[in-house]
């Protein structure tokens, strides 16, 4: 199907143009020499040359001359404060001044990836905020998402709610829903990763959830990875179980489907390939024990890339390297490099410290047939993207969860978004040529400044942390609250700050307990200046100052769950935190488009553990 990305560029445009009251005569074009940039598909790249109201906005590919619509915009007063309905700022007065820009993205892929728990309503606002904040892909995991839309839907968790009627039915509607919102922006559509050892094979999975022994054949269980001298599912759980790679049959299965899934989702502009999601379980038997992990996998990828080849199919195989896959072959080599990227997965890093600027080890633990130790320090997980990088050098993606768990913690949004914005400006020193954020979709609470961040320093690797606060906090509170505001958050977020909270950096505990008290009294003096904001006219900063309200009642007594917690009494600050996640779900209509309620009674239930031992050596 071909869409109309120009046009939809230009009816953005006049809308936009529209709610300023400006009139303005723009042509919109796409050059593809723009930036001497070599790879339409995913590179990004816009001139605007705009005088008196006159003048172009062009772009690399179809999809760049949209950002270039939304880049436009922003200079001249509107800003995409967050996603959802009450998410633009519009100034009261545009200031059509003469524009002249002409750049490159820093950063090739400058993707968001669906996680938590979702209405089709969040997924789509965000898909639409996307090319305003400069991303250029968008990537839903599994055949239908099903997992993440029955997370919302069932409202499992939430005592105050009822299930809505959902299936996997609804959910392929949906995903369709999206894949054409998607490509009506012409961001590029990545899809899969999950399920390739399970579903080709009759064993259908829509999440990480236990499957009965008896729904699973027998000629399943006789191709799983034989571990412990058993064959059988990991654990009941199809999704984390490997098969026998060894076996000719298995791995033509898994590439027959791969490929007959890109013929039939022809929109799919990267389709991930992964295995079973967990280590330590990979087959023992005599033939596999011959190779490594990797070798298995390199293997599978040059098959599927055969036969991708010789259907001429374009779309990117992409491959991770992450758990038993950590080290790179020793035997195989990558026969169509030129179809593949490399994604880097260190799901089980800290996000109290940023990637550095170098590698500090590049000596990484040598594999041992499944003996695998999850590293958790930053240098530990990037010894294992080193050890890759001397064997493919091809393009590298960074697919990470700052904005998946351990940021809940962060009330004031600044430590994670901090730690984001190091870590993208030092990607192009490790060899990373971009982003696949794996994430909450709901994530501006209590405004959105990690996505902000994120999505200005993919584009521009030069782009300044305190401008960028500066700027949203005016357009989210008021020129004359900014510099309050960029202090307020600064203040919460050194109290509630991730490593000292989950123990994963040494701290003085009465120095901790101090920076909390003052985030505790911060959020008290700020409550009656938001609570007097909560009448404002414009509906985006109302709504901002809403968030700012609601986040001072859930974290206050998170802060005080803290101190207490820091004095002995665990039994308590549970019960604390328990009450704070009943206020959230009582409210959830008021956050829904901003928090994910869900995941804020998880990780605050399990993850405020300041009194543990320090778990990551070198931070």
């Amino acid at each position: 199907m071909k869409y109309d990305v120009i046009g939809f560029a230009r009816n953005e445009l006049d809308k936009y143009l529209g709610k300023l009251g400006v009139t303005a005569d723009i042509e919109l074009e796409v050059n593809p020499t723009l930036c001497n940039i070599e790879t339409p598909l995913y590179d990004d790249a816009i001139e605007i040359r705009v005088k008196s109201k006159k003048g172009y906005i062009c772009g690399y590919n179809e999809r760049s001359v949209l950002i270039g619509v939304y880049r436009l915009l922003e200079e001249w007063g509107i800003r995409w404060v967050r996603p959802g309905k009450n998410g633009t700022y519009y100034p009261e007065s545009c200031d059509c001044h003469d524009v002249e820009i002409c750049e490159a993205a820093s950063k090739r892929h400058r993707t968001m990836c669906i996680e938590g728990a979702v209405s089709l309503e969040n997924v789509l606002d965000m898909v639409e905020w996307l090319p305003k904040a400069g991303f250029n892909g968008y990537f839903i995991q599994f055949d239908n998402a099903f997992i993440f839309f029955e997370r919302w839907y069932s409202h499992a968790k939430n005592p105050f709610r009822d299930a809505e009627p959902f299936d996997a039915e609804k959910s392929r509607e949906y995903v369709k829903i999206i894949s054409d919102e998607v490509k009506k922006r012409g961001l590029m559509l990545h899809r899969m990763g999950h399920c390739w050892t399970c579903n080709p094979f009759g064993v259908i999975c829509n999440g990480w959830d236990e499957v009965a022994p008896e729904d699973i054949p027998d000629s399943y269980i006789e191709i799983c990875a034989l571990v412990g001298g058993k064959r059988g599912v990991w654990k009941n759980k199809p999704l984390t179980t490997q098969l026998c790679y060894s076996k000719p049959n298995v791995r033509e299965t898994i590439a027959d489907a791969v490929v007959d899934y890109v013929k039939s989702n022809p929109e799919t502009d990267v389709i991930h390939f992964w295995l079973g999601d967990y280590f330590n379980n990979y087959c023992e038997c005599d033939e596999c024990a011959k190779n490594t992990v990797s070798d298995h996998y390199v293997t599978m990828v040059n098959e599927i890339t055969a036969k991708m080849e010789a259907e001429g199919l374009d779309t990117t195989v992409i491959f991770d390297c992450g758990y038993n896959t950590a080290l790179p072959p020793i035997k195989e080599k990558l026969t169509h490099p030129q179809k593949t990227m490399l994604m880097f997965a260190p799901i089980s890093r800290t996000f109290s410290k940023s990637f550095p600027d170098s590698f500090k080890l590049t000596e990484a633990t040598k594999f041992a047939h499944n003996a695998f130790t999850n590293p958790r320090s930053v240098d530990e997980n990037l010894s294992y993207l080193y050890a890759w990088e001397q064997y493919y050098n091809g393009d590298t993606v960074d697919f990470d969860y700052h904005l998946m768990w351990d940021h809940i913690l962060d009330a004031g949004g600044e430590g994670i978004a901090k730690v984001i914005y190091d870590d993208i400006r030092n990607f192009e020193s490790l060899g990373m040529n971009g982003f696949i954020s794996c994430q909450l979709q709901r994530n501006s609470f209590p405004t959105s400044i990690a996505m902000t961040v994120m999505g200005k320093t993919l584009w521009n690797n030069n782009t300044d942390f305190d401008t960028v606060k500066k700027e949203l906090y005016t357009a989210c509170f008021g020129e004359d609250m900014a510099d309050e505001m960029c202090a307020y958050f600064a203040t919460l977020s050194r109290g509630f700050d991730i490593g000292r909270i989950r123990a994963q950096k040494p701290y003085d505990k009465d120095i901790f307990k101090a920076d909390v008290q003052n985030a505790l009294k911060a959020m008290k003096d700020m409550m009656p200046i938001a609570e007097a904001h909560l009448s404002e006219a414009d509906p985006c900063r109302q709504e901002c100052w809403k968030f700012v309200a609601l986040n001072i009642e859930l974290y206050s007594i998170i802060g005080e769950a803290i101190l207490v917690r820091l004095d002995g009494d665990i039994e308590r600050s549970k019960e604390m935190v328990k009450s704070a996640a009943q206020i959230a779900f009582e409210k959830e209509d008021e956050l829904q488009c901003a928090l994910d309620c869900s995941f804020f009674e998880g990780m605050t239930r399990t993850r405020i553990t300041p009194e543990k031992a320090i778990a990551f050596k070198d931070v």
